[in-house]
């Protein structure tokens, strides 16, 4: 079980809806505050819902006792493995808009004029543009909120636990090791915002370009090898 939890959390971690939102947060006003909203709303979601399933749903969310987790921890492979083949495949799925780009004239002083005070519409109209430009933590904390809704790959974990059999405490500490894995690119931000600043940002803008360099057959790669280990620690168990 612990190798599946491992290797899943480190899949998840990974995923691009995940990793870009995560990028996206990064560059906006008072990330650190951004990234904990985001990560406490991701986590009081997915903690809410685990636990939920583990120790008061467990019984009608997998009728069969005798379902050998060997044969989820093969499934999970699979599935893993057909994800890589479509993500290392010519496949469209579809392409993250472009940020926007600020033009500002070269050589030329900007202007600054007093404006009169926003009227009630314009702060509003504000307030709803700040929201979805990321600069709201509302949209932080809906954000985590939406990536932490229960997946395909999150209940199949937890009826893998449940099949597990284990001592509920072992069970508690294998979803929270999946949890923490699965969040390890906001965590370790926001830690490093808390300690050091200046260099975390640029950090940030090297994470960045680094993002941009990736391509979706690197995710592939990495998900094809997930799978195939699961694949092999699921055999093994058989």
């Amino acid at each position: 079980m612990w190798a599946t939890v491992l290797l899943l959390g480190l899949a998840v971690s990974i995923a691009p809806p995940r990793i870009a939102m995560i990028a996206v947060l990064l560059t906006r006003p008072r990330p650190a505050r951004q990234m904990l909203v985001f990560l406490c709303t991701g986590l009081a979601v997915s903690f809410s819902c685990g636990f939920a399933v583990l120790f008061i749903f467990h019984r009608s969310f997998l009728s069969k006792s005798n379902v050998d987790p060997a044969l989820i921890e093969i499934g999970i492979g699979v599935v893993a493995v057909l994800l890589a083949a479509v993500l290392l495949s010519n496949i469209p799925l579809g392409q993250f808009a472009d940020r926007e780009k600020v033009q500002v004239p070269a050589g030329g002083a900007v202007a600054v004029q007093d404006s009169p005070p926003p009227s009630r519409l314009n702060r509003t109209s504000s307030s709803v543009r700040g929201f979805f430009r990321g600069e709201s933590s509302w949209f932080s904390g809906s954000a985590g909120a939406a990536l932490a809704m229960p997946s395909v790959d999150y209940m199949a974990l937890l009826a893998l636990i449940i099949a597990s059999k284990t001592a509920p405490i072992e069970q508690a500490s294998a979803l929270t090791t999946f949890l923490l894995l699965a969040n390890w690119a906001a965590i370790i931000p926001l830690l490093s915002f808390m300690i050091a600043p200046a260099k975390t940002r640029i950090w940030i803008q090297r994470f960045n370009e680094w993002i941009r360099t990736r391509t979706r057959k690197h995710a592939g790669a990495f998900v094809a090898v997930v799978g195939v280990l699961l694949i092999g620690v699921g055999l093994s168990g058989v």
